[in-house]
């Protein structure tokens, strides 16, 4: 077992010396054209934006009741429309739709056929 660490060991230190050898050339070629061999890339001296915890960005919230209007307003034209269908014309997701549909028909607003959904009337 000792027999393979001292393998081992020469190894990696004959391609230490390959290293050095080859990092000593690179700092010299480095030096030619005229950078230090600590000298960072343009791209990489950038600083980076610090990222506050816990802060996130958060979209604009639609006014009171407007969510509702634009639903009202989608079936009004499209009777019978299914809430996938809703939710991309109003623009907002799937779920906020199911979300909104429900409370409309709570209010009696709206009355499912089918799969859609249609103005109570």
């Amino acid at each position: 077992m000792s027999e393979t660490i001292d393998a081992a060991r020469k190894l990696i230190i004959e391609r230490l010396k390959v290293i050095e050898v080859e990092a000593g050339q690179l700092q010299r070629a480095l030096k030619s054209i005229g950078g230090t061999p600590d000298s960072r890339p343009a791209a990489a001296a950038k600083p980076r934006r610090k990222r506050t915890a816990g802060k996130r960005r958060r979209r604009a919230q639609a006014p009171r009741g407007q969510r509702r209007e634009q639903l009202l307003a989608a079936i009004g034209s499209k009777p019978g429309a299914r809430p996938s269908e809703l939710a991309a014309k109003i623009g907002i997701a799937p779920g906020q739709v199911s979300v909104l549909l429900a409370k409309a028909r709570a209010e009696k607003l709206i009355v499912k056929k089918g799969a859609g959904y249609t103005l109570a009337g």
